[in-house]
């Protein structure tokens, strides 16, 4: 007999790694200070990088 319940390493429906939004390989970096925008690198969080213009972090638009 197999156990379908807790503990079957699925999260929650429709949410990435550690609870994120999980938005995909798409999309796009936008800078929430001056508006610059750039393509969004797999792997790399949009939050964790710096705006080549002026230097604040980014936020993910999908």
């Amino acid at each position: 007999m197999t156990s379908q319940g807790r503990g079957t390493g699925r999260g929650a429906g429709g949410r990435g790694r550690m609870g994120g939004q999980g938005l995909g390989p798409g999309g796009e970096c936008v800078c929430p200070s001056c508006g610059h925008r750039t393509p969004h690198q797999r792997g790399v969080p949009c939050n964790q990088t710096k705006c080549p213009k002026c230097g604040r972090l980014m936020t993910r638009e999908g």
